[in-house]
């Protein structure tokens, strides 16, 4: 068995994980918009893709609770809307800052958290 050792080309990347309810909608202008609300995790999701972030990921939680919010738990029966989803986006700092900066009004008074990262790509 023959193994090819790629070289690994590290890149530091940045990192935000950002907590909301699924419940959570943009208020509507207009009559469409006020009886189809979009959700506003699904937003932030277009939002980096149409400002070039190199990711965009959505997670479901299954228990937890975010700053003075009560204990919440998924169960497979019952929809929960008030547990929070995790939006996570990964892109160099400067391109984070840039996003939280351009959608503030979606992202004020979240749960959002930085980390630095790397970037591994196998040659």
């Amino acid at each position: 068995m023959t193994h090819n050792s790629g070289e690994i080309i590290e890149r530091a990347l940045g990192k935000l994980q950002i907590y909301i309810k699924p419940k959570d909608k943009l208020k509507g202008v207009s009559l469409m918009e006020r009886l189809r609300p979009k959700q506003i995790y699904r937003e932030i999701v277009k939002n980096a893709k149409a400002e070039g972030l190199m990711n965009a990921s959505v997670y479901q939680t299954h228990s937890g609770f975010s700053l003075n919010d009560k204990i919440r738990v998924a169960h497979p029966e019952l929809d929960n809307s008030d547990l929070a989803l995790c939006v996570e986006l990964i892109d160099e700092k400067p391109k984070l800052e840039a996003f939280c900066k351009n959608n503030a009004a979606l992202l004020k008074g979240r749960m959002i958290v930085f980390k630095a990262v790397e970037f591994w790509d196998i040659k």
